[in-house]
């Protein structure tokens, strides 16, 4: 049996990543199955991924990531090791899902979808239509901001707060602890914030999820810290990688003139088109896990305690599930399904609000701006994520 320091080394700092991370993430998992790198195993095969993001085998890998950032014992701490983000497969974790998972579901998100409709016309609203504008401040950042707010009963004016706090605290996963003085200051004002709005909405009651979620805490599904952390997470998730998701969004489907106005014929197509944004170019590039017991897996010993890490980018351009991965087709058929929200009781809870919340911006945007003119664009890749650094449009081409 192999050992993990026999596997391929790999540098997510080398040129051919930074410059081409999918097609190198690719090439990657036509040579071998698993790597190393300084943050530990990687994982590059689809049906490995899959596996690992399921499997109790595996479970979260937050807590050896506070570690590594070298959180102190405080508020910021305390919210995180009381969060779901720190509880592995069990009764804890289970719990704390039920409330959300009934509120955030395929149909509870549903309901959300006529304001996100009007969050997005509104936002529109604000924008210059006939010169350059900055879509990640004006427009990716603010639908999503914008959408917690009304979840939360709070005024539009609070959005920059989210969007800027939501930024702030997802340094987390840069793995740098040269951000964590601003991560704790950042979690601090969050918690800070939280506690004002639950205050206010007991006060003052609404129909909001906020309110939902306080109807849940009194019928005793959560504790009221319970509920104060969701409210938090929610926040903490939401504007910084549905921002970014928009972005990848709206620059792989523009960029192509012809799906741009295929889309805009049949908005209906929007769904399926975001899938493939999302297999093609997801937001999440890799997630995190830790080895809960001694195991094997592709003939290496891989050692309980092992943080390992399911490269989605990599198994999104498996020919053997994707053919021709490299080819962007809107009309790919929808199995099997993109990893990019997870899988399991490790799923993303806010995965179909955050859909609805992409479809909506973009179905908007084909139907409105079919000539849409992207001015400048640019991505950045780290081995966890797609970020957007740049997006500048103009709307009326």
């Amino acid at each position: 049996m192999r050992q993990v320091h026999e596997l391929p080394e790999i540098d997510f700092t080398a040129a051919d990543y930074c410059a081409a991370p999918l097609p190198t993430l690719a090439g990657y998992a036509e040579r071998f199955k698993l790597g190393r790198s300084q943050r530990g195993i990687e994982i590059f095969d689809y049906d490995l991924c899959r596996d690992t993001i399921l499997n109790r085998r595996f479970g979260t890998g937050h807590p050896r990531l506070m570690e590594l950032l070298g959180l102190p014992e405080g508020p910021a701490l305390a919210y995180k090791r009381q969060s779901i983000s720190f509880h592995n497969r069990g009764e804890t974790r289970r719990k704390l899902r039920v409330p959300l998972t009934s509120l955030m579901g395929p149909q509870g998100s549903e309901r959300f979808r006529t304001d996100i409709r009007h969050v997005v016309a509104t936002t529109f609203d604000e924008l210059p239509k006939d010169s350059p504008v900055d879509l990640i401040a004006a427009l990716c950042d603010r639908i999503p901001s914008r959408v917690y707010c009304y979840w939360v009963g709070a005024p539009v004016e609070d959005a920059d707060f989210v969007s800027r706090t939501s930024h702030i605290v997802q340094q987390v996963h840069t793995r740098n602890p040269e951000t964590t003085g601003e991560v704790i200051r950042g979690f601090e004002d969050l918690l800070d914030y939280v506690e004002q709005r639950v205050a206010e909405a007991r006060a003052a009651p609404a129909n909001t999820l906020l309110h939902d979620l306080i109807r849940a805490t009194d019928d005793g599904h959560l504790s009221e810290q319970e509920l104060r952390n969701w409210v938090v997470k929610l926040a903490e998730a939401n504007t910084d990688n549905s921002s970014h998701q928009i972005g990848i969004a709206v620059i792989e489907l523009a960029r192509r003139p012809d799906v741009w106005a295929e889309l805009g014929r049949d908005p209906s197509l929007v769904p399926q088109a975001l899938r493939e944004v999302m297999r093609y170019h997801p937001r999440s590039l890799s997630t995190s896990r830790e080895v809960l017991e001694d195991l094997e897996m592709d003939g290496v010993f891989i050692p309980m305690g092992a943080a390992i890490f399911p490269n989605i980018g990599a198994a999104h351009w498996n020919p053997n599930y994707f053919p021709e991965p490299d080819q962007f087709d809107i009309h790919r058929p929808d199995r099997p399904a993109h990893l990019n929200f997870g899988g399991g009781i490790f799923s993303c809870i806010g995965r179909f609000a955050v859909t609805i919340e992409i479809e909506e911006v973009i179905a908007y945007m084909v139907t409105h701006f079919p000539d849409l003119r992207i001015t400048a664009s640019a991505f950045s890749h780290s081995p966890m994520f797609t970020s957007v650094s740049e997006l500048e449009a103009v709307l009326n081409g």
